[in-house]
């Protein structure tokens, strides 16, 4: 809608793991380095953590998109296979000749595939993302695969991207064969504040967008603020700040389009802070912004965001209060049934519901404004996989589930 409007080709925020718009810095660059290192090296068993947002996703696809031809590989996204499931999955996507008979026959079928890349000089490899969902049983089946080798050379190499809930997985004592056999580690951190700024430049070039100053100084400070330097969540609060902007006619972004996008998304503020705050931004009586020096109080300086991240575990006290769907339920909209079953999301998963729903929507080539009902089914199941307390999850859909129903 504003891209024509501010000249660029594309939306430069857009959510979905693009590794076109994959930005640079020490820190990705060391990591996309081991993971070819490993793969290349055949080093079995690869890790790649960080926290949601931080860009695991698609750091993945520049790999994919890096890797030689002799390098076969199979992407997992779906970490709710079986073992079964996933093995047979990998078999296809590989070609592998195998012969009736069940596991047995199509390990037996992806050993001698293996074997035969080696022989050209190649190797396989199984990529796969939000391994933290897996079951304990495909992760034990996984160190199992990871035993293809010959005397000298790891047959298959497998890359575990997860959250660093996979970390705490990989701790516990029953792990501890396949926590000693990852060969490299690495993690993804969030973004200094320092980088911001350089972040946003990097995507609004890579769209063909070369002008200085379309967020203001005070702009950049509060998407560093709201963001903790979260990747995905700059580019959401970019994102809803251009169409303000746009909408408002503005050629710039401002300190306070970014206060009304963190209110819209329910990026709240702490009310206290003890350490000094850094330089801020106010609005002043002539609607000027101003920066705050730090001698200030911190407590109406610093802004963190309270967020719950996607990933997280609420108590298994915690409840959606569903019934406050009923409400906006009664004309029967679709995209009230979406706020509403935002607003029950909230309920157990915190401010970071609506950026998941948002997530999800953009996941399914939809958006929010035309979100159409025959979809709807498939929008609760990916929004409820993101709930890892599996009560909270089983009501969610099934609340969910009943609310559809209603809709038809």
């Amino acid at each position: 809608m504003y891209s024509g409007y501010f000249g660029f080709r594309e939306k430069p925020f857009n959510v979905t793991p693009d590794p076109r718009f994959f930005y640079t810095n020490p820190i990705f660059e060391e990591a996309d380095a081991n993971l070819l290192y490993g793969i290349r090296e055949r080093k079995g068993l690869i890790l790649l953590t960080g926290e949601v947002g931080t860009g695991k996703t698609t750091l993945l696809r520049r790999l994919m998109d890096n890797l030689e031809p002799s390098i076969r590989f199979v992407f997992f996204y779906n970490t709710n296979l079986t073992f079964e499931e996933l093995l047979t999955f990998a078999c296809e996507e590989l070609e592998v000749d195998v012969k009736p008979g069940g596991r047995l026959q199509e390990i037996q079928g992806l050993n001698e595939f293996l074997l035969a890349q080696l022989a050209k000089g190649g190797t396989g490899v199984l990529l796969v993302d939000e391994a933290q969902n897996l079951s304990e049983d495909v992760l034990e089946n996984l160190r199992l695969l990871s035993n293809l080798e010959t005397g000298t050379e790891k047959l298959l190499q497998i890359v575990l991207v997860g959250q660093p809930e996979l970390e705490t997985m990989l701790d516990k004592p029953k792990f501890r064969q396949i926590k000693q056999r990852i060969a490299v580690r690495n993690r993804l951190d969030c973004l200094k504040e320092s980088e911001v700024a350089r972040y946003i430049d990097c995507r609004l070039n890579a769209v063909g967008y070369d002008h200085k100053g379309l967020f203001t100084p005070a702009a950049i400070q509060r998407i560093a603020l709201y963001s903790k330097g979260v990747p995905r969540l700059i580019n959401i609060i970019c994102d809803n700040a251009l169409l303000i902007a746009y909408v408002a006619s503005q050629q710039k972004v401002s300190g306070n389009m970014i206060e009304e996008v963190a209110q819209d998304l329910r990026l709240k503020k702490e009310p206290e802070v003890t350490k000094a705050a850094p330089m801020a931004v106010l609005q002043s009586n002539n609607g000027n912004e101003s920066p705050i020096e730090p001698t200030q109080t911190a407590a109406t300086t610093r802004a963190d965001v309270e967020v719950q991240f996607r990933g997280s575990v609420p108590t298994p006290e915690a409840s959606f209060r569903l019934g406050t769907l009923r409400t906006p339920l009664q004309s029967r909209a679709v995209s009230q049934f979406i706020e509403g079953m935002t607003t029950a999301l909230t309920e157990g998963m915190g401010p970071m519901a609506s950026l998941v729903v948002r997530d999800q929507i953009a996941l399914l080539g939809e958006s929010l404004d035309a979100f159409p009902k025959r979809r709807l089914d498939e929008l609760v199941e990916l929004v409820g996989r993101e709930i890892l307390h599996e009560k909270l999850k089983r009501d969610f859909r099934r609340a969910m589930s009943e609310e559809i129903q209603a809709l038809r």
